[in-house]
């Protein structure tokens, strides 16, 4: 048991490290706290719905006002561990620009191994109709941590993309990074439990980058 929670371990590390940015400024770090009930409707074994929703609780005074998102996702399976997916959000921003976003997703596992890819159409309130643009790519692994299935490891990375930005002027190419490292518990048929940490990385021209450090919840029905 312990060497497996050592490969475990040296393998989660070495992905982080490697797909950690390079900061061309000093960085801004502050704690964050997110929250993230979802809640999924199957029509049949390939199709279903689900309602995630977010809050991401900042500190205002630090410049991070907290965050909150609504997002109605429709998911159908066309193979055997690929899944596409398509969504609209709400998302909410304590005195900064609202934003509406339309989202397609294509999701593959294979063993252990996952990947997501989405992109995302963004529509920000005084942004006069101007779409932004982004993808994220993100790659992950979930390690079954017992012979029955009930707990799982998932470590994963994602980068940001931004194609267009919705200011005119804003900032394009990679412009956000994340890293996950949560554990996982299947409470029953109806409900999972996990918890970890996630690191928020935003890479900034000419300003300092923001990184956020927060301890995540996610209960999905």
């Amino acid at each position: 048991m312990y060497a497996t929670f050592s490969r475990v371990g040296r393998l989660a590390g070495a992905a982080l490290l490697l797909s950690f940015p390079s900061a061309a400024f000093a960085t801004d770090d502050d704690i964050e706290f997110w929250f993230n009930p979802t809640v999924a409707v199957a029509l049949d074994e390939d199709t279903s719905f689900k309602l995630e929703t977010a809050q991401r609780l900042r500190r205002e005074s630090q410049g991070r006002p907290d965050t909150f998102f609504f997002r109605l996702w429709a998911k159908q399976r066309v193979s055997d561990g690929v899944v596409l997916s398509g969504a609209v959000e709400r998302r909410i921003t304590r005195g900064r620009r609202d934003e509406v976003r339309v989202m397609q997703q294509a999701y593959g596992e294979a063993g252990i191994f996952n990947l997501r890819v989405r992109l995302e159409e963004r529509f920000a309130q005084g942004a006069n109709g101007r779409m932004g643009l982004r993808v994220r790519a993100r790659g992950g692994i979930a390690i079954p941590l017992d012979d029955t299935g009930q707990w799982t490891l998932n470590p994963d990375v994602e980068t940001f993309i931004t194609l267009r930005n919705s200011r005119r002027g804003g900032d394009i190419g990679k412009t956000e990074f994340r890293a996950q490292m949560k554990v996982g518990y299947r409470a029953s048929d109806n409900l999972t439990i996990q918890a970890g940490y996630l690191l928020q990385y935003d890479l900034e021209q000419r300003v300092p980058d923001t990184v956020g450090h927060a301890p995540i919840v996610g209960l999905h029905f």
